[in-house]
């Protein structure tokens, strides 16, 4: 009996110790592992000893295993009354926010001073006549998430076209 009762003992703690968070991907794909970390917009998973960022848009469903584990709570007292916050951040940012062409000569004229300008400022989109206008999402203005989302986005895009103005200098100056 000892024997028995010592097998199904060990058998349970060698399942249980094998089982974990389980990741379901929107193509239905299954990933057994531990939830590391929720960011915005993305979740850590560490499976087979490597570590994979996986964002939330291609999560279908998160299984955890133990609903007493630290990221688990914290995840639970996150408010995220729309899920896609940082989504909408980073859209009304790439549709709606800056003068493109405006940067574009701010790079040619003044090239690195004008990228560093950009990264020092701070773009929301009560600023952008044509993002407070053309926005759906206006009642997430204020939100956080949304707020760092779309500063990210906005920042990179300009800097990025800023970046073409200056490599457009620096080749028209090559050229002559």
């Amino acid at each position: 009996m000892k024997k028995i009762t010592m097998t199904i003992t060990a058998t349970l703690f060698a399942v249980a110790s094998f089982a974990g968070d389980i990741l379901t991907l929107n193509n239905e794909m299954v990933f057994e592992g531990k939830v590391t970390k929720i960011k915005e917009c993305a979740v850590v998973f560490k499976a087979n000893g490597h570590r994979y960022i996986v964002p939330a848009s291609e999560i279908f469903s998160l299984q955890f295993e133990n609903s007493e584990d630290k990221v688990y709570t914290d995840y639970m007292q996150m408010e995220y009354g729309d899920p896609n916050k940082c989504l909408n951040g980073r859209l009304d940012a790439e549709n709606y926010h800056g003068k493109r062409g405006s940067h574009f000569v701010l790079g040619v004229l003044f090239g690195p001073f004008a990228m560093i300008g950009t990264a020092l400022s701070n773009p929301t989109p009560d600023r952008g006549k044509q993002t407070y206008m053309m926005s759906r999402n206006k009642e997430q203005f204020s939100d956080p998430e949304y707020l760092s989302c779309y500063t990210k986005k906005a920042k990179g895009q300009l800097i990025g076209i800023e970046a073409l103005g200056w490599g457009a200098w620096i080749l028209f100056i090559l050229a002559f």
